[in-house]
Order: C-alpha cells, then sequence, then structure tokens
C-alpha cells in the first residue's frame, strides 16, 4: 500500500513536470539542474528531516518513498520523450497542430508504453526502500518484520522477508510487463511475431 501511494503520487507529479520540462525552455532550465542534483543525494539523507517535519507515522513514509521514486521517475520520463520519432511531431505540425495539440495528440499517446514501462521501474525502485521506510514506528510490513527479526537474532525471518520481498517484485514485473504488451500491442508487434 505504502509503495503503490507513493509511486502514483510520483507518477501523477513528475508526469506534467515533465512534460512542461520538455516542452518550455525555461522550465526546463529552472528545474532539471535541481532535479539533477538531487539524484545524486542519498534518499536515506532526508530520512531525518522527514521525521522532524513530518512525524513518524505513515505520511512520512509515504513522502519517503515519493522522493525515492519521484527523482527517478522525472528524468525517465523526459528520455521516453525524447525517443519520440521526431517525424511524428513534424507530421503533426505539418497538418496544422498548435503546441498543446501536439502534446495531447502526438507526446502523449506516443510516450504510453513507455511510461508504463517506467512506472513499472519505479514501483521497483520503491521496494528497495521500503525496509528503511519501515524501520521506524512500523507496526506491520516486510521492512518491520526484517528489522524486528534482526534485533531478535530471527535471520530465519530475515531471509524469508526479503524471499517474500523477492517473490512479490518478480510475480509484478512479469505481471504487469505481460499486462503493457497486451495493453499497447502496435508497440510490441515485431516482440509477438518473433
Amino acid at each position: 500500500m505504502r509503495i503503490t501511494i507513493a509511486t502514483f503520487l510520483s507518477g501523477l507529479i513528475a508526469f506534467p513536470i515533465a512534460l512542461l520540462v520538455y516542452n518550455s525552455k525555461i522550465a526546463n532550465d529552472i528545474i532539471s539542474p535541481v532535479i539533477s542534483i538531487m539524484r545524486y543525494i542519498p534518499v536515506t539523507a532526508f530520512y531525518p528531516l522527514l521525521i522532524m517535519w513530518f512525524g513518524i507515522d505513515e505520511l512520512m513514509k509515504i513522502i519517503f518513498l515519493f522522493i525515492a521514486t519521484f527523482v527517478y521517475m522525472m528524468p525517465s520520463v523526459i528520455l521516453c520523450l525524447d525517443e519520440i520519432n521526431s517525424d511524428l511531431i513534424d507530421t503533426g505540425l505539418t497538418i496544422g497542430m498548435n503546441k498543446l495539440q501536439i502534446i495531447m495528440r502526438v507526446q502523449i499517446p506516443a510516450i504510453l508504453p513507455s511510461l508504463m514501462s517506467t512506472f513499472i521501474m519505479m514501483y521497483g525502485i520503491g521496494w528497495t526502500y521500503i525496509a528503511v521506510t519501515e524501520t521506524i514506528n512500523a507496526k506491520y510490513g516486510l521492512g518491520f518484520i526484517i528489522q524486528q527479526s534482526s534485533s531478535r537474532g530471527r535471520t530465519d525471518l530475515v531471509f524469508m522477508a526479503i524471499i517474500m520481498i523477492m517473490i512479490i517484485s518478480v510475480l509484478f514485473d512479469n505481471l504487469t510487463k505481460k499486462l503493457v504488451k497486451r495493453i499497447f500491442k502496435w508497440r510490441y508487434l515485431n516482440d509477438c511475431t518473433e
């Protein structure tokens, strides 16, 4: 639940900002350097600050996971936009589309498959930070099990929790990749024929 909420929030905020940065030089000059710097700051460095600002409840855990995924998601969305075939945009301009129409009718539909794959990857990043998130004031969760079990010397439960994270991650990854290929058949047509 924590990972899902944080990743969805990250996507909802990163997507429009990435579109703005990609299509506006002013926004690119202001926002891109900040995001680039944040990618090099360890996300765990924000943990003490978030505890001071938001306490030790669920909100802090979700904000921490949001930061962990957002700093990677926004640049990834911009990379998806960079991959758009320039012929598509040129065709839109040729038939008289304005900037907003290019964004809505060309850019967004063209990046949806890559965007879904990016979301899946960010969801995976959320899983890598869940153990950190659930070390403080958690009453449930796999990170909580790892923390409690390690402090009690129960290495069997620690390994079981790690294995559960791996199983959930693999299942989620495989199921969502199949779903993306089914939804966006036109993008993966060559893969199906091989």
